[in-house]
């Protein structure tokens, strides 16, 4: 189910549509990679645990793709003389799994439910653990994280202006298939909306947040609640005027400035928020998904109640959060910015779903760990950045024969 496959596929590392023809002979040799090959049945499996994982688009060079990259993760990882244990892949398969709420066990069935082998889970697993061991190893050097670096970001998160804008929201989904449609449409709504009236007969036309009820009128939002990024685009325009497009999540956002407003000093501001997230199964874009979310929000109070409710699915899943503010996702911090404590909304998830998204609360305290969560994150960004650029490179020199 989407709830489970949502919380999963944050593992994959491309997002993309439904299998093309399979090739008669499963086992004969579709992809040599250097000296490996990819089989028919490789990608076949790989396809179905796409589909299970909930991934759109063209799911059969999607996991062509992967698995290319996948034969080059294991040839550099041999070729440095590291390995994992079955232990260490089971591990992997649970750390995996928990991302869903769920245990390894429950992992296997949910793939094999849709034809997905063990093996091809371990096999999936194996590459993604063997290739953050080598980059790890590789570049952990260079990914270094400084005390003072911690201290600069801990100061962005304590220190912000006590400010306010008033604004308005198109926000428009994102998917492999109608990208290049969709930014085509944000870009040219950008360039043309010159007032008010406009960007909101547009908002209720096209918008897909729940601010389109509202003809995409947001109230007033303390800057200190909004992404960095975001905020200062906002605020670099005149009351009227539009941003260029902005990529949130699996959105593209247009936002016009109503106004902004010096806001009383405080000592005592907001720098973490706690909040619960539930991934809602459905077709992306139906009517019957948006039914779903909204029965959901007006059937909670609580987060308690949000997480019970979720058992309402055929896979239950919730995931909690607690993060400071400025670690809080893009997509989601916007949605969160209009809820009071309690409150619920939805937002376009990666899988081209939905999610309904609580504030449980909002403190003036720093959640513990936060330290060691910031040197954490800081370093796997930068690890992960020059891992890329790695596989890029044995990706050029490689000799991919399809035959």
């Amino acid at each position: 189910m989407k709830s489970v496959a949502v919380a999963l596929m944050a593992g994959l590392m491309a997002v993309a549509s439904p299998a093309s023809a399979q090739s008669s002979n499963p086992y004969g040799v579709a992809i040599r990679v250097n000296d490996s090959v990819v089989t028919n049945f490789e990608i076949n499996q790989r396809v179905l645990l796409l589909q299970a994982f909930g991934t759109t688009g063209d799911l059969r060079k999607t996991a062509e793709e992967q698995l290319i990259e996948d034969r080059l993760r294991l040839q550099a990882a041999k070729q440095a003389g590291l390995t994992v244990t079955e232990d260490e892949i089971e591990a992997g398969v649970a750390e995996f799994a928990g991302r869903a709420n769920l245990t390894g066990e429950q992992l296997y069935q949910f793939v094999a439910q849709r034809g997905a082998a063990r093996e091809s889970m371990q096999d999936f697993v194996r590459a993604g653990l063997l290739w953050r061991n080598l980059v790890q190893a590789r570049f952990a050097g260079r990914a270094s994280v400084s005390d003072s670096e911690i201290d600069t970001t801990l100061n962005l998160i304590v220190v912000r202006p006590t400010q306010s804008i008033l604004f308005s929201e198109i926000r428009l989904p994102l998917n492999q298939q109608t990208d290049a449609q969709t930014l085509e449409l944000a870009d040219s709504l950008s360039k043309s909306i010159r007032t008010e009236a406009a960007f909101a007969a547009a908002a209720r036309r096209y918008s897909r947040a729940p601010s389109r009820a509202r003809s995409g009128r947001l109230d007033w939002l303390p800057v200190a609640q909004l992404p960095a990024a975001l905020a200062g685009q906002i605020m670099a325009l005149q009351p009227g005027e539009v941003t260029a497009p902005v990529t949130l999540g699996a959105t593209v956002g247009l936002f016009q400035l109503r106004g902004v407003r010096n806001d009383p000093a405080s000592a005592e501001q907001v720098i973490s928020v706690s909040y619960t997230t539930v991934n809602i199964p459905g077709e992306p874009g139906s009517e019957r998904l948006l039914a779903e979310a909204t029965d959901l929000i007006n059937d909670v109070d609580t987060c308690d109640d949000l997480r019970a409710e979720s058992e309402r699915f055929a896979v239950p899943g919730y995931t909690d959060h607690t993060q400071t503010i400025g670690t809080v996702p893009d997509h989601i911090a916007v949605t969160l910015a209009n809820l009071d404590r309690h409150e619920a909304s939805y937002y376009t998830n990666t899988a081209g779903t939905l999610s309904v998204v609580m504030l449980c609360d909002r403190t003036r305290d720093l959640p513990e760990g936060t330290r060691d969560n910031i040197r954490s994150g800081l370093f796997n960004q930068r690890v992960s950045a020059l891992g890329q650029g790695y596989l890029q490179e044995l990706k050029g020199d490689a000799v991919i024969v399809r035959p």
